[in-house]
């Protein structure tokens, strides 16, 4: 359809024609020019009483080797203008649909017209997605989250506001808009593993931590005086960090500084974030599956510590390729990243390495903010994709012109007014591409040949070193003897050895920890041949909620009198004096005199630190003949030792078992 004619003076990279058709604003046009047909876009309208006149800009041709050229000439006065037709306008924005591309919408204006992204793009050379609060920042990080779900790329996501537990639920609302854009609503319970407060413990390491990193991660700044006295104590302590350790030494130190100090390191310790039993890196980061990181409800100074040390121990762990290579998200990323005139946060500086060298490591990053004036302009200016929703506050604009190429004043000035839904896709072309993004399928809670062959090898290394992981890392997760199989050889001479996978799970509980084997439920005390005791489950189905918390505080003394349970157990005289009797009636406690004991058949409750397991978790291959059967449900144990003891964590293992 001839929209116009060339008018005026034209340039290589822009023209003006006189408007004969109906035209719109952004709308592509097909220019036939020296036998081949370039793509330009209309970027503004201006009519006055007799004419309406179109200012376009040039994006360019695509020449025998299919790479996109600028113009050498300009048009000439007269040149029919012509509506761009869909095809020609995939072909010159490399549209199409590929094994490892991302169906983020369609193009604005054009329905059929779909709009893919390069994966390998987004996930090595990194995205922002920048936009006002409300604007639709987190439903675009949704729709690209479950185009990565579906390629079983890991995940990681730091979320402050709890907003993507959503990805367990289907998009049941909008189903009219899932038609038209031609996807299904679809879950991914199996994949979101949620840590949070009120979700599955997230354990940092506090193994290895040296006195800087300490002294980086305390929520408050010392004064120079606090800081020697810190540095005294721990030169006074070993290489491993113990925070008890620590604040029997800073009591020992000279001087009143120490007394904030320990006020400090007992706030940490309370936050009950680190242990010497922490969350695998390799638990975090599983193919095809999503941690998301709730940090809702956490001050917002331990959010800075928990993504600091998170980030650096995964950024250690994709380093040494203990993890197979995954994208890391990052909510309100201002907080996390800001600008440094705006100050440091504890987690700015690993999120600049990341930026940085991430690509290098298979390590991705999407950073999401509201407030673009307030992130690190280098981390902006570092990602090759940007997805960008209504901005409309000043300061955000005239940051986003100063870290972005390609944004002429004509986009600078729409952005302000792009709908809800739109998003403004700057990287995908020379120009700027509006797209409306497709609905979820969850629930909402340069032109060098040289240069495009580098690019394309570096697009690559994101998928294929996936992949690579894949083939080379069949990781177990596994718990090994001291004797190992070659020991054995060595013992029993040439006869067969026989390896066996012992399906276990390890129950972390505040202190210490508990093996269990599924095959016969027994706890592991003893590795090197897999025994241990068979414990025998006392009946409570019949005992109410004041009973047994009361049964609970008795386990904990395993020997008191009435008045210990009174004390521990907050409840009223008359309730605990009725409940132990109770509980003797039953058989579960025996009174000698004014004194209690547990009955032995539930006294082992209280010697379950006992059985304590002290070993680890290896991820590694392992060639083995059989993997036994389970036999017992972990769940059900899970939920009947939580009526005595508080389960903060469940690991799935296997203890290997060599038999002569």
């Amino acid at each position: 359809m001839i929209l116009g004619k060339v008018i005026g003076r034209s340039s290589t990279i822009q023209f003006k024609f006189l408007v004969e058709g109906n035209a719109k604003k952004f709308q592509y046009l097909q220019v036939l020019h020296e036998d081949n047909y370039v793509l330009a876009q209309i970027v503004e309208i201006e009519r006055d009483i007799d004419r309406t006149v179109a200012s376009c800009n040039i994006l360019g041709y695509k020449d025998e080797q299919n790479i996109l050229r600028p113009l050498r000439t300009a048009f000439e006065p007269g040149i029919e203008i012509l509506n761009a037709e869909d095809d020609f306008i995939k072909k010159i924005l490399d549209l199409e649909e590929s094994k490892n591309s991302a169906y983020l919408g369609v193009l604005e204006g054009r329905d059929k017209l779909k709009v893919y992204l390069d994966l390998n793009k987004l996930l090595t050379k990194h995205v922002c997605i920048l936009a006002k609060s409300g604007a639709g920042k987190s439903y675009t990080a949704g729709v690209l989250i479950e185009e990565i779900l579906d390629r079983n790329i890991p995940i990681l996501i730091i979320d402050p506001h709890g907003e993507y537990t959503s990805l367990k639920y289907p998009n049941a609302e909008d189903k009219e808009n899932l038609v038209r854009f031609g996807i299904e609503a679809k879950n991914y319970i199996d994949q979101v593993q949620e840590y949070g407060l009120n979700a599955k413990h997230l354990k940092l390491s506090n193994q290895n931590l040296s006195p800087s990193e300490l002294i980086h991660m305390l929520p408050s700044k010392l004064s120079s005086t606090q800081m020697g006295v810190l540095y005294s104590a721990l030169n006074s302590l070993g290489k491993e960090i113990n925070f008890d350790e620590i604040i029997q030494q800073l009591e020992m130190e000279e001087g009143n500084a120490k007394w904030t100090l320990i006020n400090i390191i007992e706030y940490i310790k309370k936050l009950d974030i680190f242990s010497d039993y922490s969350t695998e890196m390799n638990e975090l980061v599983k193919q095809n599956k999503v941690s998301i990181i709730n940090l809702k409800g956490i001050p917002p100074e331990v959010q800075e510590v928990i993504v600091y040390k998170l980030t650096y121990d995964l950024f250690e762990a994709r380093k040494k390729e203990e993890i197979p290579p995954f994208f890391l998200i990052v909510e309100e990323a201002h907080n996390f990243l800001p600008e440094r005139s705006f100050g440091e946060a504890k987690s700015s500086k690993i999120l600049r390495q990341v930026a940085s060298e991430g690509r290098k490591f298979g390590l991705g990053m999407c950073i999401i903010s509201q407030r673009p004036s307030r992130l690190d302009k280098s981390v902006i200016s570092q990602a090759s994709t940007q997805l960008i929703s209504r901005i409309t506050n000043p300061n955000d604009l005239k940051s986003l012109s100063s870290s972005l190429e390609g944004l002429t004043s004509e986009t600078e000035r729409e952005i302000k007014n792009i709908p809800v839904g739109t998003v403004m896709v700057v990287g995908l072309t020379d120009l700027p591409v509006f797209v409306d993004v497709r609905p979820r399928k969850t629930k909402h809670g340069g032109g060098a040949v040289n240069i495009l062959d580098v690019e394309k090898v570096e697009e690559k290394e994101f998928i294929e070193s996936k992949e690579d992981f894949e083939e080379k890392n069949n990781l177990l997760p596994l718990i090994k003897p001291k004797i190992d199989l070659n020991d054995l050889k060595v013992m029993h001479g040439s006869s067969k050895i026989k390896t066996e996978l012992i399906p276990c799970s390890l129950l972390v509980i505040k202190d210490f920890r508990l093996l269990f084997d599924l095959t016969n439920g027994q706890i592991i005390n003893n590795i090197e041949d897999a025994s241990g005791e068979k414990l025998t489950a006392v009946a409570i189905d019949n005992l109410t909620s004041q009973q047994k918390n009361i049964l609970k505080v008795a386990i904990n003394l395993n020997e008191f009198k009435a008045a210990d349970l009174l004390s521990e157990s907050g409840a009223q005289f008359s309730e605990v004096y009725d409940i132990t009797n109770i509980l003797t009636g039953k058989g579960l406690f025996i009174k000698i005199n004014d004194e209690y004991k547990l009955n032995d058949k539930i006294g082992w409750l209280s010697k379950l630190k006992e059985l304590s397991f002290l070993g680890k978790i290896e991820f590694s291959d392992l060639s083995y003949d059989k993997i036994l059967e389970k036999n017992y449900d972990i769940q059900k144990i899970k939920e009947y030792l939580s009526n005595f003891i508080d389960i903060d964590d469940e690991k799935e293992c296997y203890l290997v078992k060599y038999s002569p």
